[in-house]
């Protein structure tokens, strides 16, 4: 069984989307790189910034404070 590449997989991946969304796809994977090349990624800012994942318990703590306010002001949603 020969092992599949991460391009080749993005390749596959690419090739289901219809032509007239690739132009969506090209925007989303451009704005993931800087014009210098720095991965602006989640997961290359958090280690950039030595940051990291709210553990489950301040994840928790954070939408008891924090959730109702970041509803819709209208209650939509």
């Amino acid at each position: 069984m020969a092992t599949v590449t991460k391009r080749e997989t993005v390749h596959a991946l690419i090739d289901r989307y219809p032509d007239e969304a690739l132009d969506e796809v090209a925007t989303f994977l451009e704005c993931r790189r800087a014009a210098d090349g720095t991965d602006l990624s989640w997961k290359a800012i958090l280690a950039r910034s030595g940051g990291r994942e709210m553990t489950p318990e301040e994840s928790k703590a954070f939408w008891a404070e924090h959730g109702p306010h970041m509803l819709a002001p209208d209650g939509e949603g």
